[in-house]
């Protein structure tokens, strides 16, 4: 009898401890977004379109995606927040974000990982995790909903497991990939048992169709897209997204760390973490074959990071692990370069984006002081222009992204100068298969000189 007791109140003093410090760990991944919020809607252009769509969302109750294929639960949400500016919509990023570190701690803990407290830390620092989590993309919800799901299927709750998955579809399209990975945890955790892998899938496909019944209902099937009109692939820079990128300098030693660690320690993970592996190793194939496909940008591969911290806990020793974490918890603040120590990815993250609308504020004082009636071919800075300055819009001045024969055609009949900003042109052919220079198109330089302050990024 005493035993019994004794074993009770030693499981209420873990559930306590681990609770409190679940808690604790939301707090602080939470807290440490606040002084990164509030810098516009991000560096990459796709945070500044949520921002648009919500906005025109809620004030016309017209649904449009931000860009194909649509990411109708994020974007649909963020409506109900967009008063709150980058506040707002980056805030709801941070909170998702210190959703996604507790779920991925107690993956962790669940996998039998002592120090899951200092695993959820880690996740939360490593620099394409934290990044994404102070702008207003996608990345991070569609993660958060993931983890979760992963975490249901650990427990055996398959149905759970499978409408957080529908969820995660409906913030990103592509996590629906993560069915297969999920269904070899729920085949494990339940013994084999199919109709609790059929349950799963049935769910997430429910939901993950309901969720874009609003894009398919105004589009049609032909929703289902992407953008494929990126510049020749640069493989120097494709690696370095995936690797620098995702994990900074010091992160990248520490895995070296942890791995060096593994190999030289050769314990091997427990045999009942088998179909777990199999399954870790199967999202990050999954996803890196993805990026290769279309290597736009490093936040495609964000769902491998948890996965290969999680393979690292397990096949890490104790103390390679731990370096390894506390490795990882700083490599977003710092980084090391021959030429010595420099601010890390999260602080030039916030650095450019404070130049960034320094640079478009300039930029409309000089185009607005133009005189006469001008269309302005600006590239990624059209929503940027759009979401700042919306007043604009129905300006005398017109900033459109690209320009194709119809809106030239439409220009000049109403008497309006066409220019482009420099790499401009570039992109109008590559999408559109037109010279805006034959068309009577002018370099923006050529009317302003070295005073045009604004860089484009297209």
């Amino acid at each position: 009898m005493f035993l019994k007791t004794q074993i009770r109140h030693n499981d209420q003093l873990c559930w306590t401890w681990s609770t409190a410090g679940f808690a604790l760990l939301f707090a602080l991944v939470f807290i440490s977004r606040l002084p990164f919020l509030d810098a516009g809607y991000g560096v990459n252009v796709d945070g500044w379109r949520v921002a648009r769509v919500a906005r025109d969302f809620a004030t016309t109750g017209v649904y449009t995606v931000s860009r194909f294929p649509g990411y109708p639960l994020q974007e649909i949400t963020c409506a109900l927040f967009w008063r709150g500016g980058p506040w707002g919509l980056n805030g709801l990023s941070a909170f998702f974000s210190a959703i996604a570190a507790v779920a991925f701690a107690a993956i962790a803990r669940n996998l039998g990982c002592r120090d899951w407290f200092l695993a959820g830390l880690a996740l939360a620092a490593t620099p394409v995790f934290f990044v994404s989590s102070v702008c207003s993309k996608d990345y991070i919800w569609a993660l958060a909903f993931v983890l979760l799901s992963w975490l249901c299927a650990l427990s055996k709750r398959a149905g759970l497991a499978g409408a957080l998955l529908g969820v995660a579809t409906g913030c990103r399209i592509t996590s629906a990939a993560m069915i297969f990975p999920i269904a070899l945890i729920i085949s494990n955790a339940t013994r084999h048992e199919w109709r609790a892998i059929a349950k799963f899938v049935t769910v997430a496909a429910s939901v993950g169709v309901v969720a874009f019944a609003p894009v398919w209902s105004r589009y049609g099937m032909d929703f289902f897209t992407f953008y494929g009109n990126h510049a020749h692939r640069d493989w120097q820079l494709i690696f370095s997204r995936a690797t620098v990128e995702i994990w900074g300098g010091i992160g990248l030693i520490a895995l070296g760390i942890g791995v060096g660690g593994a190999l030289l320690d050769r314990k091997g993970s427990s045999i009942t973490n088998s179909w777990t592996i199999a399954a870790l190793i199967l999202v990050v194939a999954i996803y890196i074959a993805a990026y290769l496909r279309l290597p736009a940008q490093a936040g495609y591969l964000l769902p491998i990071a948890p996965a290969i911290l999680l393979l690292i806990c397990l096949f890490a020793p104790r103390r390679s692990l731990q370096l390894a974490l506390c490795c990882l918890a700083i490599t977003s603040f710092v980084d090391f370069t021959p030429a010595g120590p420099r601010p890390g990815p999260i602080l030039a993250d916030r650095r450019q984006r404070l130049e960034n609308l320094t640079n478009i504020r300039n930029l409309l004082v000089l185009t607005e002081s133009a005189p006469g009636s001008h269309v302005f071919a600006v590239g990624a800075l059209e929503p940027q222009i759009a979401v700042l300055a919306p007043h604009l819009v129905s300006g005398r001045n017109h900033y459109v992204y690209v320009m194709d024969t119809s809106e030239i055609k439409n220009a000049f009949d109403n008497g309006r100068s066409i220019y482009y900003f420099p790499g401009i042109r570039e992109l109008n052919y590559r999408v559109n298969g037109i010279d805006l220079a034959k068309y009577g198109g002018r370099d923006l330089r050529c009317l302003y000189g070295s005073g045009l302050a604004a860089q484009n990024a297209p």
